[in-house]
């Protein structure tokens, strides 16, 4: 058993494969950021390969988060009911990129909002929208730096400005130094931080996600854990 780590990073969490699968005890292991083929162009995963894979690492749960996209609830029930055959909890979410005066602003993680909201508003247009439905919103890695290299490819220090529910910690493009300003975000917003994938391919399913001590069994519960604080990010997962 190897653990999968994220550029230099220790993991919070135990490499004890007893900790992930523990429905019966409440914790569970989600992975909070993960697209497919379906919704997301730019990704090669499956949804039954997903399922399979999920299981496979030790994960408890996890979120579909296409591009501004939200999976319509009678397409996605097939899928939930495959998932939790297998003992895997299946959600959806969405990733929307955020605009302002023609500016990207970054991409954010949607939880709670059952519409898909595309990609035309700003940031503080899409957390009112969000936060009047219900729902929470997640910088989603914040400080991965741009392809172009000027800036970075999510929010970057404009989370300060913005009434965050959490921010993504532990993703495979965020660095040491990039943790650090995450910490320091969260720490003076009075955030919780989580860990999500970003998979786009099979392979990369699990490698950050989060830890719910209490557990979740909809998405309106784990909606409630995000806002209570009561999560954990974990880089690094165990891996048969």
């Amino acid at each position: 058993m190897t653990v999968v780590r994220v550029r230099g990073e220790d993991s919070r969490g135990s490499t004890d494969p007893s900790r992930i699968t523990n429905h019966q005890h409440g914790n569970m292991i989600i992975d909070l950021h993960v697209h497919t083929r379906h919704y997301s162009g730019c990704s090669s995963i499956e949804v039954d390969d997903l399922v399979e894979r999920a299981r496979a690492i030790g994960l408890d749960g996890v979120v579909l988060t296409e591009h501004g996209i939200h999976w319509n609830g009678e397409k996605l029930a097939p899928w939930q009911d495959r998932a939790q055959e297998q003992g895997l909890l299946l959600l959806a979410g969405q990733e929307v990129t955020c605009f302002r005066k023609g500016r990207r602003q970054g991409d954010f993680l949607v939880l709670g909002v059952h519409r898909s909201l595309g990609s035309n508003l700003s940031a503080k247009e899409l957390i009112q929208v969000v936060h009047g439905e219900g729902g929470v919103v997640v910088a989603a890695h914040p400080y991965k730096p741009s392809r172009l290299g000027a800036s970075y490819y999510g929010a970057g220090d404009e989370i300060y400005e913005l009434e965050l529910d959490a921010v993504e910690l532990y993703h495979p493009e965020h660095d040491e130094e990039a943790c650090r300003k995450v910490r320091a975000a969260a720490d003076r917003l009075g955030i919780p931080m989580t860990g999500g994938s970003d998979a786009h391919e099979l392979h990369m399913v699990g490698v950050c996600c989060t830890r719910f001590p209490m557990g979740v069994r909809s998405m309106e519960r784990l909606v409630g854990e995000l806002r209570a604080g009561r999560v954990e990010p974990l880089n690094g997962v165990p891996r048969p």
